[in-house]
């Protein structure tokens, strides 16, 4: 049997289809800096895998001494590396390196990680994206903001994720109350792109696009998760007749461009009225929200398990129903303080589409909002015949769905 080492970053779905797999010899590998993030009874659970947790501050050629030795000792050779983790993409990948093991080269890693290089590499290959810089000051942040006449721009982290820290900037004042600590190399601003967000999700086997899948956002995340607005994802069987690209071409590009070989990528993008794209921000990894589960109900397929076939390099041919159906994610509204009135998961459950779900807000306890994209007292799965049914049912579900806390607020700021 083939040997993984499998970075894990925390308990997941692609987690549990490992450790289900019969084919393969799995090998866990964590790091001191990620183990609060485990639960006990997981650990505990996991523990009949050789698990191995590096010290993320310690010098890492050390850290691979030791790793390697461990390895001796307990008789194991590995033959292939897999890793789905944006945050510590960087690190897993130069551990693996240092291994010899397959993985991205320092150059790929800023590719898919680093906004800045990323954009720069979209526009190298000759995609479209919207006027980006790198900003290591609120003088420079000023500057390029009058540069654009003074019109809406959106300033972030470089590596950032979840859209944390992410902000909308429509005057000076905007900028000024920024609460954020300067550091060089950290942030970028781009332009405002009004154009609708989209998402393709796709899977890579040596080198080769084998397919990609459309999710519609309804909302931009972010925004719609500060606003308690509609946040909701669906897969889109079927181009939309108006695009003027092929999903599938445009990401052969990237891949191709950043000479990537084998994995899963997911990428937002912005599509004008008239079907013209422009690239926004990728991961090389699964999506974070629940668009891997609504693509495999859509397509009758489990995108986990192909995805692990690909990292084992097991051939990989897809195979479809002939009947593609829509589903979708919808991340229920969120309210901070003390719950004292919540719709129950077992009554969403029986809302028409609703195929699944899961609850974490609880009456009675306090419930924190946080700002960024996923932020949600809950989430249900829902599935229509067509994208446009699957969309009604889910803002039915949202508008049915009630939710009342008490106590003092955190202060966020509203974003229009």
């Amino acid at each position: 049997m083939k040997t993984l080492l499998y970075f894990e970053e925390y308990e997941s779905n692609l987690s549990h289809k490992l450790q289900e797999r019969k084919d393969i010899n799995l090998i866990i590998l964590r790091s001191t800096k990620n183990m609060k993030f485990f639960r006990e009874e997981y650990l505990k659970e996991t523990e009949k895998f050789p698990c191995y947790v590096a010290d993320y501050y310690g010098d890492m050629d050390e850290e691979v001494k030791k790793f390697q030795e461990w390895l001796r000792q307990n008789h194991l050779e590995i033959d292939y590396f897999f890793n789905d983790s944006e945050y510590y993409l960087e690190y897993s990948n130069q551990f693996a390196s240092k291994l010899g093991l397959e993985a991205l080269t320092e150059e790929q890693t800023a590719w898919v990680r680093d906004k800045v290089k990323m954009k720069e590499r979209f526009r190298e290959i000759g995609l479209d994206t919207v006027d980006f810089t790198p900003i290591d000051s609120k003088e420079e942040l000023i500057e390029f903001f009058q540069k654009n006449g003074g019109k809406r721009i959106v300033f972030k982290p470089r590596r950032g994720m979840n859209s944390i820290d992410t902000y909308k900037i429509d005057s000076l004042e905007d900028i000024e109350n920024l609460d954020i600590k300067w550091e060089p190399g950290k942030y970028m601003a781009e332009d405002f792109c009004s154009d609708h967000e989209w998402a393709i999700e796709s899977l890579v086997q040596d080198g080769v696009v084998l397919d990609s899948y459309l999710t519609y956002i309804p909302n931009p995340t972010i925004w719609a998760s500060i606003a308690n607005d509609l946040n909701c994802h669906m897969t889109v069987p079927e181009v939309p007749e108006y695009f003027q690209f092929v999903p599938k071409e445009f990401i052969q590009t990237i891949v191709t461009g950043m000479n990537l070989k084998d994995g899963a990528m997911t990428i937002e993008v912005f599509i004008s009225e008239d079907g013209q794209v422009k690239a926004s921000e990728l991961g090389w990894r699964l999506p974070g929200c629940q668009s891997t589960l609504n693509h495999s109900y859509s397509y009758g397929i489990d995108i986990y398990n192909l995805l692990i076939d690909i990292a084992l390099h097991n051939k990989v041919t897809l195979s479809y129903p002939d009947k593609i159906i829509s589903v979708g994610d919808l991340y229920l509204p969120n309210k901070e303080g003390i719950i004292t009135e919540l719709t129950p998961l077992e009554e969403l459950l029986q809302m028409d589409g609703v195929i699944g779900g899961e609850m974490f807000a609880q009456l009675g306890k306090y419930q924190k909002k946080r700002r960024v994209g996923n932020d949600a007292s809950g989430w249900v799965q829902v599935q229509g015949e067509t994208p446009e049914e699957t969309l009604a049912k889910m803002t039915d579900v949202f508008s049915k769905f009630k939710i009342e806390a008490v106590g003092k607020e955190r202060e966020y700021v509203k974003e229009s």
